[in-house]
């Protein structure tokens, strides 16, 4: 028995007692020199292991609680600065919760561990910043390598390293979650004598007034360290959740999804508190109501690649379970039962460039076009694209920085609710844009570095230097705390140079690395493309190579991916299709033209003649695009249609007429040759039709093989 509700507040303790079961199962292993299995046991102690029954690992739990304790102190701390008032005395009271916690925790690792933290140590014990919490990381996957070197040599003294190691993490483990528990208890006593002394409505406000800062806050301590010490951003959500039970489904047809907690151990001493000292209930809802959803919506934030909004249906306070849904791209001005609504848009703000690159699709120049949209009429672009959703909205170009008024622009969609990136080329980032940029409101920047080697870049985008330019750009981004997306596109010259491009991106604090593969549109028709069957093999090898590196990892261009992926058993749920494009994407040209993506220049409308909303919803093309039974070939016949669709511009692009008629200006025009045929460029025959009547993916007079 114990005295807080076990189901709440004492997963860690559970977490424990399975872990010292492998460990028991470890050391037998050892023992039986059975290194394999020894190995991967430690791996899953320390590491983790996801699934069903999903563990954070050692690692994973102390992060988690780590970060807890940043958030739990932070609540008490920003409400105290926002209403001016000095700490209340609460410690009689807190030590006697906390004391009744840790007679719990004594009783329930007492066949595991030994426990010295009374509320005294806690009290007193250091809080740990940043670097201090990055050290304890780096020292434990330190120790853990040289103990699986051990096990590997078949060292006869590893066993009992392993224990002692285990033994190390495991108070590293409890004593974070006990902190988290003295500042849970010390946040709601002090919340309560804030309540009594400034009533409940003025405390509300206040917390009303600075929880979207709070929970932005805590969230980026904690993902700093999350990148810090070797975990993928996209792991930040199941380590922020480690100590849940929770019910998540999401559902791509509606885009949108319900996140259910079933326990909280915030909940379960709050209500050993309301039970045993007579704490108001209202008061734990107060958390609930903001802090909570400031965290659990800025957590979200981090981890989803598009807009979201959050509600909150139920309250674990009130209802005795927390609910959040969530609804993508989702827009007040638009109508909630459209199923295809854009997710991701692009927008060539201006086709003016100061780069000469031999691929680019816009067939970038100097000069702008005469009729680029004004500020006046990209304002009404944004304005149009949120009576339809609020997408991620990607201001490209050429080059984005060259418009005078893109700050301006990157704002106003902010404010409009838009999440605003920006693709670049990087040359003109240096620490003073970056800021700039960051105080605009911008989300993420992607910057193309094509090459390991500077040179080779520097002759790709044709113009000297840019490679340095590229890699600064990138420091000056992370050092102002914007997200980075490295983009890279695959030619004969870099195949042999993916995995040193993405180290050089991780080694410059860079998250996000998009492999795009060569579409025959702009001056990209004069490039020679690799094979179809070495698009088939650099997929395979990048993800291969995931785990080598700290990057999220996607390939663009290339919707087959989507099939490799499943096929090697990867984590899918970050990607909704391989292809967006009609379906959840599109991209707007400078003079207001609307095509379905950048590589598909089939013009469907301009913004300037009718409205976005009337294209998206009314476009022939975009209607066909959005039923698989229209796509022919063997395209139409995979089995892997729904999840990957082929690539439309590919398909198209790769038509000799069509090459033949626009040369290297892809300007967008009227639809001149088929967008829903097969797929030439994938190398993968459906089951139900293991021969495609188009022909072998060799025969097309444009394959380059």
């Amino acid at each position: 028995m114990t005295n807080f509700d076990s189901r709440h507040c004492h997963k860690w303790a559970q977490l424990i007692a399975d872990r010292k079961e492998k460990l028991n199962q470890a050391v037998c292993a050892i023992e039986k020199q059975d290194s394999e299995a020894a190995i991967k046991l430690t791996s899953q102690i320390f590491g983790g292991v996801m699934g069903k029954q999903s563990d954070p690992g050692m690692a994973g739990s102390l992060l988690y609680h780590m970060a807890m304790v940043t958030k739990m102190e932070s609540e008490t701390q920003v409400l105290l600065d926002e209403l001016k008032v000095k700490l209340p005395n609460v410690t009689s009271t807190l030590n006697k919760i906390y004391g009744a916690f840790y007679d719990d925790a004594k009783e329930l690792t007492k066949n595991i561990m030994r426990l010295d933290f009374d509320a005294n140590v806690i009290a007193e014990t250091k809080h740990l910043n940043s670097e201090e919490k990055i050290a304890l990381f780096t020292k434990l996957k330190q120790s853990q390598k040289a103990i699986e070197a051990q096990i590997a040599n078949k060292d006869p003294k590893a066993a009992q390293a392993l224990e002692k190691l285990f033994n190390d993490w495991a108070q590293q483990v409890v004593l974070m979650r006990f902190t988290q528990e003295y500042e849970t208890i010390k946040g709601l006593l002090i919340l309560t004598e804030l309540v009594k002394t400034h009533g409940y409505e003025a405390v509300e406000a206040a917390m009303q007034r600075v929880k979207d800062e709070f929970g932005q806050k805590t969230v980026n301590i904690a993902l700093d360290v999350t990148l810090k010490v070797g975990m993928r951003r996209e792991k930040l959500q199941s380590v922020m959740l480690a100590d849940h039970f929770i019910n998540m489904k999401m559902d791509g047809s509606t885009l949108d999804g319900r996140m259910t907690f079933l326990n909280c151990p915030i909940h379960g001493g709050h209500g050993y508190a309301q039970e045993k000292y007579g704490v108001d209930p209202k008061v734990s809802t107060l958390f609930c109501n903001n802090f909570c959803f400031a965290h659990a919506k800025a957590m979200l934030d981090t981890v989803l690649p598009f807009p979201f909004t959050l509600w909150q249906p139920k309250l674990m306070a009130k209802d005795g379970v927390c609910e959040y849904y969530l609804k993508m791209a989702y827009s007040p001005e638009a109508k909630n039962d459209e199923r295809f609504v854009p997710l991701v848009m692009s927008y060539n703000v201006t086709r003016e460039c100061n780069m000469k690159c031999n691929h680019c699709y816009i067939n970038a120049t100097e000069k702008k076009l005469e009729d680029e949209l004004s500020t006046e009429e990209a304002k009404m672009v944004i304005d149009q694209i949120h009576q339809v959703s609020s997408p991620l909205l990607i201001l490209s170009g050429g080059e984005p920085l060259l418009r005078k008024d893109i700050y301006e622009l990157i704002e106003y969609g902010t404010k409009k609710g838009l999440k605003i990136g920006l693709g670049s080329n990087g040359y003109l980032i240096d620490d003073a844009v970056a800021k700039k940029l960051k105080t605009a409101g911008i989300a993420t920047v992607s910057i193309s570095i094509d090459s390991s080697i500077p040179a080779q870049h520097d002759a790709f985008r044709g113009v000297e230097g840019a490679w340095e330019k590229s890699v600064n750009a990138c420091k000056a981004l992370r050092n102002n705390g914007i997200l980075v997306q490295v983009n890279t596109t695959l030619t004969h010259d870099n195949y042999d140079q993916i995995d040193d491009i993405m180290t050089l991106a991780e080694s410059i604090g860079v998250e996000n690395f998009h492999l795009f593969f060569l579409v025959p549109t702009g001056r990209g028709v004069k490039l020679e493309d690799i094979s179809p069957q070495k698009y088939e093999e650099m997929i395979t090898k990048t993800f291969g190579k995931v785990h080598k590196h700290r990057l999220n990892v996607k390939p663009s261009c290339a919707p087959q991916f989507m099939r490799i992926a499943q096929g090697m058993g990867l984590d899918m749920r970050q990607w909704v299709r391989g292809c967006l494009a009609g379906m959840h994407y599109c991209r707007i040209y400078p003079n207001g033209d609307v095509t379905p993506c950048p590589y598909l220049p089939i013009k469907l409308g301009n913004i300037k003649e009718q409205s976005f909303k009337d294209v998206w919803f009314n476009s022939e093309v975009f209607k066909n695009m959005r039923d698989l039974n229209t796509l022919k070939g063997k395209c139409g016949a995979c089995e892997f249609k729904t999840v990957c669709g082929g690539c439309r511009a590919r398909a198209y692009g790769l038509s000799s007429d069509f090459i033949d008629y626009c040369g290297d200006l892809h300007v967008p025009a009227e639809q001149k040759k088929d967008y829903l045929t097969e797929d030439p460029w994938c190398v993968y025959q459906p089951k139900s039709k293991q021969q495609s009547p188009q022909g072998a993916v060799n025969s097309h007079p444009h394959n380059k093989v």
